[in-house]
């Protein structure tokens, strides 16, 4: 085709796109209380779609449902909604990027980039913006840039055109890596796509492969670890002449957007997903935390799922084994009035040959209950073994140790310190995994909690000597405060990995020149009280409700750049209540946290 068509074809589809243009400041729409923005968008579930109705629905159309609430709240604007459907993701774009009119949005689940924010004006972004590449299940997980580099030359690139994934691909080709790209609609699935063509891969949004996980864990697709793409968030995009961003961010930022938010996420993406996107920090990279979460979610829906799927059967095979021994007693009792009727003799003579059918199916369910048993017995060896394979290189460490402070008697007080705080920590380790990998607390699925006096002063004077040089490298002072003969009832193991938490966690958020107490003291009940109190930031409001979860990234973070996985917390909660204890604590922002454990006195 001539290029001239190819210009009257682009000069007629921009200028339909311009019939529908309203071209209406937010000034002029606030001074009237009424008028109409035209909203371009292109299919992306599960952000914005249309249902079998014609109605819109995802994310982003409830956004924006949830904007013209909020002007006839705060505004009394009534505001219509004109939504328009372009043919391609990059139709719409680049009429937006080009347009001059006002009252004009694109929405389509938009990553924000520096590229981007030189054509179009973006609102505030509403949720966190991660895509990771994929590959099918032919493809193998490479093991670095190396292995991805050479196995290049066999794989297809699967993607749309004008996104941050052919971005993000082009920019894969330029550091040397021999694929091809194959384009397809923006209509189109990508993992669709990828899962039918052979030695495929692409990128998609995190949210898209963590719920193709969840609905299907055995989907044949892999992530892979290489390249993810961390942008600045979703937004939605306008003209560059437009002032409707004020009054959009002003709506982003509102407490009736904060009210809503969850919802209308948690509408379209399960909330468990919902969680980890919202884990996700904005910015540039996906830190080593962020990946641990991930790793850890995927893990979870996989083995969720299939725990699901299994209970599922073997809840259908009780229904099926039900229905059949409904059906086989009704057909017993119609036998024996049968032949009750026809006469005793034969009565009696099948009752005898049902309760030999009944024997013989009693004999198979007790020979399968024997091999359950056995399995169950093997179960627990093998548990035995593990425990003992791994207490026998602590004792070893344990026992070197000593050996070498025996043999080196001149070394300075400082290097014994050392040397007795690993034989220390070695014995502390063993006596972890004892109660972790204990047969018994395997089968109950709690383990053997000890309830014997424990001296207090003992554990803290261990945990001055363990934690002594990472404060001095920190510069805080360590206050321990304890009466000598100070007894809880208790297990010694767990009350120390209790206080290990509390005060590591106290060393770690807490800034220089400053005091972290760990103290002591009888309670007006017979308990006692143990606190560990420091200066650092304090715990927000929001922090408080998620602080005793698993995998919860609070407000705060480590003054000296140290890693935090979430745990600490949620250990500390489950181990005082596995020991009969309560926790409690009194935190303001900017002033510090004090913890309370309240353990039985001895």
């Amino acid at each position: 085709m001539p290029k001239q068509y190819y210009l009257l074809l682009l000069v007629f589809t921009f200028s339909i796109l311009t019939m529908h243009a309203h071209d209406v400041s937010w000034e002029e729409v606030k001074k009237n209380k009424e008028g109409t923005i035209d909203l371009y968008w292109n299919i992306s579930k599960p952000f914005i779609y249309q249902d079998d109705e014609g109605n819109m629905q995802g994310i982003e159309a409830e956004l924006i449902k949830g904007f013209k609430e909020y002007l006839k709240l705060t505004h009394n604007v009534d505001l219509t909604l004109h939504w328009i459907n372009s043919n391609s993701f990059k139709e719409f774009y680049d009429y937006i990027s080009q347009s001059d009119h006002n009252g004009e949005f694109g929405v389509s689940a938009l990553s924000i980039t520096a590229t981007r924010l030189k054509k179009v004006q973006f609102t505030h972004p509403y949720m966190s913006d991660v895509a990771v590449m994929i590959s099918r299940s032919d493809v193998p997980i490479f093991e670095d840039k190396d292995h991805f580099k050479e196995y290049s030359k066999n794989l297809t690139a699967i993607t749309v055109e004008a996104t941050t994934y052919e971005e993000q691909l082009k920019y894969l080709k330029d550091l040397g890596y021999n694929f091809e790209i194959d384009y397809i609609s923006s209509n189109q699935p990508i993992i669709e796509n990828i899962l039918s063509r052979e030695n495929a891969f692409g990128y998609v949004d995190l949210p898209l492969y963590l719920m193709a996980l969840k609905n299907d864990p055995t989907t044949p697709i892999f992530r892979q670890n290489l390249y993810p793409i961390k942008g600045l968030g979703y937004g939605l995009i306008m003209p560059k002449v437009s002032d409707w961003a004020t009054i959009f961010n002003e709506y982003l930022a509102s407490t009736y957007f904060a009210s809503i938010k969850d919802d209308i996420v948690g509408n379209h993406i399960e909330n468990d997903i919902y969680k980890i996107i919202k884990n996700i920090s904005v910015g540039e990279n996906v830190n080593a935390d962020e990946l641990i979460i991930l790793l850890t979610k995927e893990k979870e829906l996989q083995n969720k799922v299939l725990t699901d799927r299994a209970l599922q059967d073997q809840f259908s095979r009780l229904i099926n084994i039900g229905f059949v021994g409904l059906f086989v007693g009704a057909l017993i009792v119609a036998l024996f009035y049968y032949r009750l009727y026809k006469g005793k003799k034969n009565a009696l003579e099948d009752l005898e040959e049902n309760k030999k059918k009944i024997e013989q199916q009693q004999l198979k369910i007790e020979q399968a209950n024997a091999q359950l048993l056995d399995m169950n017995d093997e179960k627990n060896n093998l548990i035995r073994v593990l425990a003992h394979d791994l207490r026998s290189p602590i004792n070893q460490i344990a026992g070197l140790a000593e050996i070498f402070l025996i043999e080196n008697k001149k070394l300075a007080e400082d290097q014994k310190e050392l040397i007795n705080q690993i034989i220390k920590s070695s014995l502390r380790l063993r006596e972890m995994i004892s109660k972790i990998l204990d047969a018994e607390a395997v089968e109950t699925l709690q383990p053997k909690i000890k309830n014997e006096p424990v001296n207090v002063k003992r554990i803290f004077d261990d945990l001055k000597s363990e934690y002594k040089s990472s404060a001095e490298k920190k510069h805080i002072r360590l206050n321990f405060e304890c009466e000598k003969e100070l007894m809880i009832l208790g297990d010694a193991v767990f009350v120390d990995q209790i206080l290990d938490n509390l005060l590591s966690n106290a060393i770690k958020f807490s800034n220089a020149n400053t005091t972290v107490t760990l103290s002591a003291e009888n309670a007006d009940t017979n308990e006692v009280v143990i606190k560990v109190k420091d200066k650092g930031p304090g715990f927000t409001v929001a922090d408080q409700k998620n602080m005793f979860k698993k995998f919860q990234r609070l407000s705060a973070q480590p003054t000296g750049g140290e890693q935090s996985t979430g745990l600490g917390l949620s250990i500390v909660k489950m181990y005082t209540e596995l020991i009969g204890g309560t926790i409690d604590y009194d935190s303001k922002v900017g002033e510090g946290t004090t913890f309370m454990i309240y353990l039985k006195r001895a």
